[in-house]
C-alpha cells in the first residue's frame, strides 16, 4: 500500500477539496480494515478490499471534494479525516509528518513532504505526485522521488504519468542576459535523458506572475542529449514570433527564468527555473556540475549556445584562504585572503572609480583606486591589531580592514563582487567575482572550526564553490 498523491494546499484559500491518494502496489487483494494515519492526519480505514493497481482516496471534506472532482467509476472515496488535536483537519500548507500504519501498528510509510519540494504544489492548484509508486519507501522523504501533478487539480484516481517529463529532464542550461553591439539575449535549454523530448505548447518567461510570455511553437522537439537555442530576435523578443505573447529581454541586473510545461495554451506541471545575478558583458550563466553531484548556475569562462557547456570563469581574483574560526578568545583574528591569478595588474574599482565589493558573508568595500599586482595577493581582516599579534604577512601585502560583522563558525556565503550598472532607482547592482559557501561539517574539512588551521583553496585556478577544492592547512596569510 502506498500514498501516491496528496493535494495539501488547493489553488481556492477557502477550499476543503484536499485529498491523499493511496494505491495497491502488489500483486494481491489488501484489506485495509483498521489501516490508520496516526501523523498529520487521524483517520482509521473500514472494511474495504482494494485490489491489485487500485486507488483509494480520503479526503478531508466528502461535499467539497465531490464538487470539484469526479474520480473514474469503481473508485472510493472515504473521509472526512481529522487533524492530529483537532476535530477537523487539514494537511499543514508549509509540510509536515505524515505516518502510514497498517493494524498491528507497523510502519507502511513514516515520511515528512515539504511545500519548498515543488512550488506550484503550494496553492497554485497542482498535487504532489510519487514518480515511483513501485520504489523504495526512501523516496517518500526525498524531494527528488516526488513531482508536480501533469495539470492542476491534481489527478485524484488516476495515474497521469508520461503526460509530463519527469523532472530534470528538460533544464535551463545557459543564458545570455548582457548581450552587447545590438547582439540578442538568448535561453539555451538542454535534454538531459536518452530519448527526445517534445516541448510544443510549452512556455518561456521572466515572470512567475506571466508564465506564458512565450509559447513554443507546436512540434517543436529537443533531441536526446541535445540543446536547443531561443533568441530575443527571433522568439521571445520577436512581435512577427506568434508565439509572443508578451515580449521580453532578459534583465543585466539579473533575474530569473522559468520554463514551464503547456498544452492546449494552458501550463501544465513541470517547470524548470534558473536565478542569475547581474553579468558582465557578453558573458553568459550556465549550469556547473559540483563534486557534490549537484549544480551551480555561474559564469561561464566562454558562451557555448547549442552545445555543451564551458568551464566556470574563474578569476582574475579568488578568494584563496578563509581564516572563519581563529583560537583568539573573542575570534578577532578572522582574515580572509585574495589573490590575482593573472599575470597583470587588476584594479578592484571601474572606470568610474567604483570600488569593488563583499556583498555576502561580511561588510567591507575596498578603498578607493585599490590594485592588487599581477599574482599577488592582499588581506581583509576583522581587526588589524587582533590580526597582527598572531600573524605577520610577507612584506608588501596589503593588510586591508576592519570589516564589519563576523565569519560565521558555523558556515555561511562568502562573496567577492565588482560594482556593475544603477538601476532605475539608483541601487548599484553588483556582479559576483568569487563566491565559497563553506562549512563546517563534512565533507568540508573541520579543523579550520576553532583548531587553528584555515580554508585554503587547493588550486586558484580552479572553480571555488566546490568543497573538492578546499583543505585545512596551517595559516599562511599573504603567502603561498
Amino acid at each position: 500500500l502506498r500514498i501516491t498523491e496528496l493535494m495539501y494546499h488547493p489553488a481556492d484559500p477557502n477550499s476543503d477539496a484536499e485529498f491523499i491518494e493511496l494505491k495497491n502496489v502488489g500483486a494481491d487483494s489488501i484489506n485495509l480494515i483498521n489501516t490508520k494515519f496516526t501523523k498529520g492526519i487521524r483517520f482509521t480505514f473500514p472494511h474495504t478490499i482494494l485490489a491489485p493497481g487500485e486507488y483509494i482516496l480520503v479526503a478531508k471534506d466528502l461535499t467539497a471534494f465531490a464538487a470539484q472532482y469526479s474520480p473514474p467509476g469503481g473508485v472510493e472515496v472515504l473521509g472526512p479525516y481529522a487533524g492530529a488535536l483537532e476535530a477537523s483537519g487539514s494537511l499543514n500548507d508549509a509540510g509536515e509528518r505524515i505516518r502510514l500504519e497498517d493494524p498491528t501498528g507497523a510502519t507502511i510509510l513514516d515520511f515528512n513532504y515539504k511545500d519548498g519540494w515543488k512550488s506550484i504544489t503550494d496553492g497554485d492548484g497542482f498535487s504532489l505526485t510519487i514518480i515511483d509508486p513501485t520504489g523504495a519507501t526512501a523516496l517518500w522523504d526525498d524531494k527528488d522521488g516526488w513531482r508536480a501533478s501533469a495539470l492542476a487539480g491534481g489527478s485524484p484516481g488516476t495515474d497521469d504519468s508520461g503526460l509530463i517529463p519527469d523532472p530534470g529532464s528538460i533544464v535551463i542550461n545557459e543564458v545570455l542576459a548582457h548581450s552587447h553591439d545590438g547582439a540578442p539575449d538568448w535561453i539555451e535549454l538542454y535534454n538531459t535523458t536518452g530519448s527526445a523530448i517534445n516541448i510544443g505548447g510549452w512556455f518561456l518567461s521572466d515572470k512567475n506572475s506571466d508564465l506564458k510570455k512565450y509559447e513554443i511553437a507546436a512540434g517543436t522537439s529537443v533531441p536526446a542529449g541535445g540543446y536547443l537555442v531561443f533568441y530575443e530576435d527571433q522568439h521571445f523578443g520577436n512581435v512577427a514570433d506568434p508565439g509572443a505573447n508578451s515580449l521580453f529581454a532578459l534583465s543585466e541586473n539579473g533575474e530569473t527564468v522559468h520554463l514551464s510545461s503547456g498544452s492546449g495554451g494552458q501550463v501544465t506541471g513541470y517547470r524548470d527555473q534558473e536565478d542569475f545575478g547581474a553579468s558582465e558583458t557578453d558573458v553568459a550563466f550556465g549550469r556547473h556540475l559540483k563534486s557534490t553531484g549537484t549544480y551551480n548556475f555561474v559564469s561561464m569562462s566562454s558562451n557555448t549556445p547549442g552545445a555543451a557547456n564551458a568551464a566556470p570563469k574563474v578569476g582574475p581574483v579568488v578568494i584563496s584562504e578563509i581564516m572563519y574560526h581563529p583560537q583568539d578568545p573573542n575570534g578577532d583574528a578572522e582574515y580572509i585572503e585574495l589573490q590575482n591569478t593573472t599575470g597583470s595588474p587588476v584594479n578592484l574599482y571601474d572606470l568610474e572609480g567604483n570600488p569593488w565589493a563583499f556583498t555576502s558573508g561580511i561588510e567591507f568595500t575596498f578603498p578607493p583606486l585599490t590594485t592588487l599586482p599581477a599574482g599577488g595577493r592582499l588581506l581583509v581582516v576583522r581587526d588589524l591589531a587582533a590580526f597582527a599579534a598572531q600573524h605577520t604577512p610577507p612584506g608588501g601585502v596589503p593588510v586591508l580592514g576592519p570589516y564589519t560583522g563576523a565569519l560565521s563558525n558555523g558556515g555561511e556565503r562568502l562573496e567577492l563582487a565588482l560594482p556593475g550598472d544603477l538601476n532605475e532607482l539608483g541601487i548599484r547592482h553588483y556582479i559576483r567575482v568569487d563566491r565559497v559557501n563553506y562549512d563546517d561539517v563534512a565533507p568540508w574539512p573541520t579543523a579550520p572550526d576553532g583548531i587553528g588551521t584555515s580554508l585554503t583553496r587547493k588550486v586558484t585556478t580552479d572553480y571555488g564553490n566546490d568543497v573538492a577544492n578546499w583543505e585545512s592547512a596551517a595559516p599562511t596569510p599573504g603567502a603561498s
